[in-house]
């Protein structure tokens, strides 16, 4: 008897997992700027993909589709590569690439000054595999750009996860700025860079760029807000400073000339990407306001 009990309550549940919208939750923001939904057959495919996951992660929130939300951003790194796949696919209406053993600029954790509406960010060079939308240009994806720039003296900004924020003793962590529509980030993903810039003076820069790292020029990203409010993460220094989270803020993170700011992205992209790319990851050090 309780054995049927608990059944037909965990079938319940599971069907308010699906009633109170899973789908929308997954899609709505949460990772990747929202698109039109496409068709109740594909938002199908993805409750089949992440139901299970769900259930197991998340069960404990339901039946609120906000909290339901928040807590799959949170553990973002423990979703199988498939599920997770699945989702950025619908998100971004396209699959991502990976770029193998290439030298590319990786900008999570830049620090970037804004110029006429553009941020220019300070990023290291790396060599091995990385992640990005495909960036098609003719017949060519981002991949094979950033394969021509290594005689063309220019690379691109592609993913991986950053050393720094994998362990406590590596210095970062990802700080998660509130939905409010007060900030803004540089969305780097994609973003041109210049060879030239290594070890030379850039404007809006103090210190001459690092052997190693590379200015590459990067979008900004206004924080939306009211109904369509959504957090966003960037990376900062660990242990963490209370301080950091000024760079959340208008008064510092704008698209204004003379501003600072740090490439971002939506909550949970930094730990998504890490798993198409690598497999399943540990947990990141992570700082709230």
């Amino acid at each position: 008897m309780k054995k049927a009990m608990s059944d037909g309550l965990e079938r319940a549940a599971k069907a308010r997992l699906i009633g109170a919208g899973l789908s929308v939750a997954l899609m709505a923001g949460m990772i990747l700027p929202a698109v039109a939904e496409d068709s109740v057959e594909q938002d199908l495919g993805i409750i089949r993909a992440c139901g299970s996951e769900v259930w197991s992660l998340c069960s404990g929130v339901l039946p609120d589709v906000g909290r339901l939300k928040a807590c799959i951003q949170d553990k973002m790194g423990q979703l199988s590569k498939g599920c997770i796949d699945k989702v950025l696919d619908k998100m971004a209406g396209q699959s991502f690439k990976i770029c193998t053993n290439q030298t590319y600029a990786l900008c999570a954790a830049a620090r970037c000054n804004v110029y006429d509406g553009v941020a220019y960010c300070q990023c290291d060079v790396k060599h091995g595999d990385s992640i990005s939308l495909p960036f098609r240009m003719g017949d060519k994806d981002v991949c094979a750009v950033n394969a021509a720039g290594a005689d063309n003296k220019y690379m691109i900004s592609t993913y991986s996860l950053p050393e720094s924020i994998a362990s406590p003793q590596g210095g970062g962590a990802v700080y998660t700025c509130s939905g409010d529509g007060s900030g803004a980030y540089a969305q780097c993903d994609g973003g041109i860079c210049f060879r030239s810039t290594e070890e030379t003076t850039f404007p809006g820069f103090d210190k001459p760029v690092r052997k190693g790292q590379i200015i590459c020029s990067c979008p900004i990203t206004a924080a939306k807000s009211g109904d369509d409010a959504q957090g966003y993460q960037i990376l900062g220094p660990y242990p963490c400073d209370k301080s950091f989270f000024r760079y959340c803020k208008a008064a510092t993170a704008t698209s204004h000339t003379g501003s600072t700011i740090y490439v971002g992205a939506p909550i949970g992209t930094a730990q998504a990407l890490a798993v198409l790319l690598n497999g399943k990851v540990g947990p990141v050090n992570e700082c709230r306001e």
